[in-house]
């Protein structure tokens, strides 16, 4: 006859399945629960604890501001592609054109903008440097000389390294350098990413996808770690550029002398030239409420 009793399990060995299950349970839901956590849509776009005012870490802006959001830390490096040449950008850096800091009006390319753009992503810079490098070509066409037959080389002075080749030109065709200059992030902390501090105003989002950190009014030159050469090349017909035709390709890569002179990081509300403190307006559109919560949580990135 079938003994129930006999095919029971003692009560120790019962708890011990018990808690063996129950611990292989908690173990797969905290998998899970990282799983969710690193492919979130936060997580994913990078935002970090840089709060509103932003913070001590060399990995967050140091702007002090009380019309800013919650954003996303610096990356090690950003990029500025630019048509001058390393002579001047190593000795004095990037100052920017005005002092309008408003950053829809920036974002959107009006006049008298008081940032610097610069980009995390390498090719972003490179296409501004290839738009920006065609007054390079443009002024050396220019060139009485270039009228020749015979080719005319065009030399510049760079920091430690003396007068260099940046350009040539013949009659037919026209060579001229342009720039990536590479800035460490640590060494300049005054910038601001745009998609993330224009986010309340969706009528914005048209003007973003660069990866843009708009640096307030002034970079300065230690913080510029080198410069990324690049050569363009074009024909000339009948006086004129062909611009279908031509070429842009990574030269070389200059190292920066000033940058192993970095100290201390540039802080905009110290430069009296800057006219900008925490009060200063930023024009950075609110960011609405969650309404399924009790107002806005720090995971959707508010004020």
């Amino acid at each position: 006859m079938f003994n129930r009793a006999e095919t029971l399990l003692p009560m120790w060995r019962m708890r011990y399945r018990i808690s063996a299950l129950a611990a292989l349970l908690a173990a797969v839901a905290i998998i899970l629960t990282q799983a969710i956590v690193s492919t979130s849509p936060a997580h994913a776009a990078g935002w970090n604890n840089c709060p509103t005012g932003f913070g001590n870490s060399s990995s967050c802006s140091n702007i002090s501001s009380n019309d800013t959001v919650r954003e996303r830390q610096l990356p090690a490096q950003v990029y500025r592609g630019d048509s001058r040449s390393p002579y001047e950008i190593f000795t004095h850096g990037f100052t920017a054109v005005g002092t309008d800091y408003d950053l829809p009006r920036h974002i959107q390319g009006r006049d008298g903008s008081g940032y610097i753009s610069t980009s995390a992503d390498l090719s972003q810079s490179e296409r501004f440097a290839r738009s920006q490098g065609g007054r390079n070509l443009g002024a050396a066409m220019a060139n009485p000389n270039c009228r020749t037959g015979r080719p005319v080389a065009m030399w510049t002075p760079f920091p430690g390294m003396g007068w260099t080749l940046t350009g040539q030109c013949t009659n037919r065709w026209v060579e001229a350098d342009t720039y990536v200059y590479q800035i460490d992030s640590h060494m300049a902390r005054n910038a601001l990413y745009t998609d993330d501090q224009v986010r309340g105003n969706p009528g914005l989002a048209r003007f973003g996808g660069q990866q843009e950190w708009a640096y307030l009014h002034h970079i300065p030159n230690t913080a510029i770690i080198g410069v990324r050469v690049y050569r363009m090349r074009a024909q000339v017909h009948n006086g004129q550029l062909e611009y279908r035709g031509q070429t842009f390709t990574f030269d070389r890569f200059i190292g920066n002398p000033a940058h192993a002179e970095a100290r201390s990081t540039y802080n905009p509300a110290a430069d009296p030239s800057a006219h900008f403190g925490p009060s200063t307006d930023l024009g950075t559109p609110a960011i609405a409420a969650n309404p399924y919560t009790r107002g806005c949580e720090a995971i959707a990135q508010c004020r």
